[in-house]
């Protein structure tokens, strides 16, 4: 038994990005085909290594409905995750990380983010060391300290970012896994991870006071599993951080963070056996490698479940799904047993993604003068070496090349009868760009894609920012066909720039985009883009007819469907509101599991 497959530690295709080297750029340029081989030059100076975020407090329409007044200002926010931008990144945990940081720090709230040092980070200075004893020895953790003011006030809001320095995390290959598969000593690492995480609060002097005991952590996947474990059966059987709370935030329960059962693990975590029931798994016999093979595992996910004070995950739909058989991968009677201590809450994105003020567009727009989409999408046809027609409808895909993201819908004669052209007015009035990371057979595919369909088709391996931005802003159309999607960002940046989405109808898709071919008035009035279910090629087929249909020929109505996208509030600081409301509720319980 290895973690049982999709439940292990290992993350996705995208965790193989290497943590940010010092000096680097804020993202790797992966070799693009053919279309997009110029359009970043290489060499491009890039920017300081540092947060990207505007005041989405100074605009006012953001504003709006932000009336929750938080009843515990005064209890500092720890949040602890195991990559957080620019710093480290394998996909969307990192962007929330970031975000978390800064929304909550502009809420009021003292805050630190926690979270491995990958790398040699500039700007970062020591701060503390604490010598700990785990797996049998004892280990010294570095603690590094790097202060992101975010205001000219030096008293105004500001994010104290920590770094854990441990041997264990210096590697070349990506952060969870290289090219030979997953770091077979994962749960030392992120074992350690967790304590020196428990240990930061208490232990690091910054600007002359430690954030003490009382604090809120924010605790996010399976790296940080242990945090709600540790502090429960470590730290508050023994007296301290008994007015502490823990809330676990799930991002993706596809990845538990499952490791072999060998008996001895306890022990080497430093925690008592009432602990065992809460992190020992077997897994069903079907799920087994080999016929003596007993299923047994440390699952940490399943002890953070347990443990901690309230779950959180990144949008309401999934926290239905992960209750589910098909969502909660085994952990689904876990994630039912937490009853009223379980929500969702939609993710936001950041307010640069704003086209009325967006200065890396060829031009700005709003629901009010749309004149700008046009530009915007011919400027992009241009430096992609497509044909420059206002007339045809441009579909555009950004994600991981592998099946969990649907693209073996898309290979499996979706494409192809887009392109083909039969006369009947919809099909064959087609461009579509594709860009993303991921199995090989899939970006061989694109390439031949491309090579096939010169002019009206651009093929990208790998992914680039700029890119994807060109992208929000020029197609008409963003097809997201993922078999699950706990949140989804792509979605809700294209319904802001007007471009419409087709989705397969789960977890966060289901939740920010809403179904133009409902049959409650009530949903058709406020649609911004179609639901495609079950997720099957003719389905597929069907839905995008009636969306290239309607592009083609009720402009008005396609119209009305970006309007309504546009109209959307996404930006975080709406979700960051729900956030309180349950720290609040969390903070005003006594700790959820009794030791």
């Amino acid at each position: 038994l290895k973690g049982g497959g999709e439940q292990s530690g290992q993350q996705p295709d995208e965790a193989m990005a290497a943590p940010v080297e010092p000096g680097s750029g804020l993202h790797d340029r992966n070799a693009s085909y053919s279309c997009l081989s110029g359009l970043v030059p290489e060499g491009e100076e890039e920017e300081e290594l540092k947060p990207r975020r505007s005041q989405s407090y100074s605009k006012l329409r953001h504003l709006e409905g932000l009336d929750y007044e938080s009843k515990n200002l005064d209890v500092p926010i720890v949040v602890v995750s195991s990559e957080v931008e620019p710093w480290s990144k394998s996909g969307g945990l990192a962007i929330v990380a970031g975000a978390y940081g800064y929304e909550f720090a502009m809420r009021g709230h003292r805050t630190m983010v926690i979270s491995p040092m990958y790398d040699d980070y500039p700007g970062v200075s020591w701060v503390a060391d604490k010598d700990v004893p785990f797996f049998g020895q004892t280990h010294r953790i570095k603690y590094f300290h790097l202060r992101k003011e975010h205001s000219k006030d030096p008293s105004g809001p500001a994010t104290d970012y920590i770094f854990i320095h441990l041997d264990c995390f210096r590697r070349g290959g990506g952060l969870y896994h290289d090219a030979n598969g997953e770091y077979g000593d994962n749960l030392f690492r992120f074992g350690l991870f967790a304590l020196a995480a428990l240990e930061a609060p208490l232990c690091c002097n910054i600007r002359g006071s430690t954030y003490g005991d009382k604090v809120l952590f924010m605790a996010n996947d399976w790296q940080a599993g242990l945090v709600p474990v540790m502090l429960t059966h470590k730290f508050r059987a023994h007296g301290t951080y008994r007015d502490a709370r823990c809330i676990f935030v799930v991002h993706n329960m596809g990845y538990q963070g499952a490791y072999p059962w060998t008996g001895t693990e306890l022990g080497n975590l430093g925690l008592p056996d009432g602990a065992h029931d809460n992190l020992f798994f077997v897994y069903p016999e079907h799920m087994r490698s080999w016929e003596l093979d007993k299923g047994e595992c440390i699952n940490l996910t399943k002890g953070a479940l347990i443990t901690c004070d309230r779950v959180l995950t990144v949008s309401q739909n999934y926290a239905y799904e992960i209750c589910t058989p098909e969502g909660g991968f085994l952990l689904q009677d876990n994630c039912k047993g937490k009853g009223i201590f379980l929500a969702g809450i939609q993710n936001g994105i950041e307010d640069t993604w704003d086209p009325t003020t967006d200065t890396a567009i060829a031009a700005n727009f709003s629901v009010e003068d749309l004149s700008g989409k046009a530009a915007c999408k011919q400027a992009l046809q241009k430096s992609l070496g497509l044909h420059q027609d206002e007339n045809v409808a441009l579909v555009g895909f950004v994600g991981r090349l592998t099946t969990q993201k649907g693209v073996d819908i898309l290979q499996d004669g979706v494409v192809d009868w887009m392109l083909k052209d039969e006369g009947n007015g919809v099909t064959g009035r087609v461009q579509m760009i594709l860009m993303g990371n991921g199995d090989q057979h899939l970006s061989d595919w694109l390439k031949a894609l491309e090579q096939q369909h010169k002019g009206r088709v651009c093929g990208y391996a790998g992914f680039d920012p700029k890119v994807e931005r060109l992208m929000m802003a020029g197609c008409d159309f963003l097809i997201m066909p993922s078999r699950y999607e706990p949140c989804g960002i792509p979605q809700m940046v294209a319904l802001t720039y007007g471009t419409v989405p087709v989705v397969h109808a789960t977890g966060g898709l289901k939740d920010s985009v809403k179904d133009a071919r409902s049959t409650d008035p009530a949903v058709t009035s406020v649609a911004n883009g179609y639901y495609v279910s079950p997720l099957i090629p003719d389905k597929m087929k069907e839905v995008l007819w009636v969306a290239l249909e309607t592009y083609h020929k009720n402009r008005a109505e396609h119209t009305r469907l970006m309007k309504n996208g546009m109209a959307c509030d996404f930006y975080w600081p709406h979700a960051i509101q729900e956030y309180e409301k349950h720290i609040d509720y969390t903070m005003s319980d006594p700790p959820l599991y009794k030791v």
